[in-house]
């Protein structure tokens, strides 16, 4: 893509995003100077995947790209806390998964020179090969928990939608509104005010409808 093309894909999306949503352009596979080029065009938020590639392009940007903000979206390894917990310019985590590793976070919050936003990962698929909080229950569970914490602030609630299906619409739209039904729940037992992170670039669209916050695109914004 050449920079005008840069411009006229992140103007596209932006002006499909309604008031309190926003977009995390994930840069897995992609370089620096393509990360670069959204950064010289004012983005700020950025997502990876795996620990390592996120901390090696942090570690990289860092100079030239000082605002930069930093989210991990992808499956986090409990092992890998510690190495995560050293990126510079981290932002938030999207995929904390369940309370073991919400527990391991906790612990080495003290790793952290200031506060990190997390989202506690539902999984409203209820897909075997998805992580997540599978019950209302535990979910409540974890957010009564992080709430305790000092450094990590519970902010939302992730989700993705149905993989394996020939209704893909129906099921994404059914996988976002039952993460809004969880996230209402939460606000109204635990006097919490709440953020979702669902939508990707094949379902970005049902997830606006559905008020999403924090819509993940990759593939759609690099093609």
């Amino acid at each position: 893509m050449h920079k005008a093309d840069f411009k006229e894909k992140l103007a596209s999306i932006n002006s499909k995003l309604p008031k309190g949503s926003s977009l995390l352009i994930v840069s897995k596979k992609r370089t620096l100077a393509e990360i670069k080029a959204y950064y010289d065009l004012g983005h700020r938020d950025f997502g990876e995947n795996r620990v390592q590639d996120l901390e090696e392009k942090a570690r990289a940007l860092r100079d030239e790209c000082p605002e930069i903000r930093w989210h991990m979206i992808g499956h986090l390894q409990s092992n890998k806390v510690n190495q995560l917990f050293s990126v510079p310019n981290l932002f938030a985590i999207h995929s904390v998964h369940d309370q073991e590793l919400l527990d391991k976070l906790k612990k080495a919050e003290d790793r952290l020179s200031g506060p990190i936003n997390i989202f506690l990962q539902v999984n409203t698929s209820h897909e075997a090969e998805k992580s997540g909080f599978e019950t209302y229950t535990e979910l409540k569970s974890a957010a009564e928990s992080a709430v305790t914490s000092e450094k990590l602030r519970l902010v939302g609630l992730m989700t993705m939608g149905t993989i394996r299906t020939e209704a893909f619409e129906a099921e994404a739209r059914r996988c976002f509104e039952e993460l809004n039904v969880e996230k209402n729940k939460l606000e109204s037992e635990l006097n919490l005010t709440l953020q979702t992170s669902m939508g990707m670039s094949q379902d970005y669209e049902f997830a606006l409808q559905e008020k999403s916050n924090w819509i993940r695109l990759g593939t759609i914004m690099f093609e």
